[in-house]
């Protein structure tokens, strides 16, 4: 609340979790305002630690951010996911060891776990903690945006191959057909047998039972030429 009006919360988090800082050592205040956070204080830690073993050269250390990285990726998505995690995982280390390397020493051991610590403690990006924050957004783009029964699916205009299954299950309104499009080479079952009508240049067009007519036949399996369409009309 202000003078002028209100102002929006954005976050209550501070509010239910107070904060425990150090404001005096051996009965000397300490020359900060408000103390020092003990989280600052584990955030400096972590990044001095980080930057030691960075700033190493070993081989070991990329390789078990690659490893953490893909797991990660692997759990939260597929594969790919995690493939594409471990790589940027591995470069990222390596580039971050070399602009270490280059530093002094006192800006690399002291200036940039002081910074470092400084901004995990501070920053709120949505109002939640910045590590809290970082899970979040690399969950969010590592997880398939298109997902099918609890699987991952291609992006849009992606070709799969030709042994591959997509199965589409029911909803709650039972075994009604419902619209889409599917473009060949490949095959579609249907648990029911359904109306194929062809249309003009070649494309086709799936209906239930009871619209038969004339053009139409009852399959239930409809097998699609390379580039040909199968349109599932409910």
């Amino acid at each position: 609340m202000t003078d002028g009006g209100t102002d929006g919360v954005r976050s209550y988090q501070r509010i239910f979790s107070p904060e425990r800082r150090i404001h005096q050592v051996e009965g000397r205040p300490l020359p900060v305002p408000g103390g020092i956070p003990l989280r600052w204080l584990g955030w400096f830690a972590g990044s001095l630690v980080a930057v030691l073993a960075l700033g190493s050269g070993s081989f070991i250390v990329p390789v078990v951010a690659a490893a953490a990285a893909g797991a990660g990726g692997l759990a939260i998505a597929d594969r790919t996911a995690g493939l594409l995690a471990a790589a940027a995982a591995a470069t990222g280390t390596m580039v971050a060891g070399v602009v270490l390397g280059a530093l002094d020493w006192p800006i690399r051991l002291v200036v940039v776990p002081i910074a470092i610590a400084t901004v995990a403690t501070q920053a709120t990006p949505d109002g939640r903690r910045p590590e809290r924050f970082a899970i979040s957004w690399l969950g969010l783009r590592l997880a398939p945006p298109r997902r099918s029964l609890g699987r991952g699916l291609p992006p849009v205009g992606t070709r799969r191959a030709l042994d591959t299954r997509l199965w589409i299950a029911h909803d709650a309104s039972g075994l009604r057909l419902r619209h889409a499009r599917l473009t060949g080479p490949g095959a579609v079952h249907f648990t029911s047998p359904v109306i194929v009508r062809r249309r003009l240049g070649g494309a086709l067009v799936v209906r239930e039972p009871g619209r038969l007519s004339r053009r139409g036949r009852l399959r239930h399996r409809v097998a699609l030429r390379p580039g040909q369409t199968l349109e599932v009309r409910p």
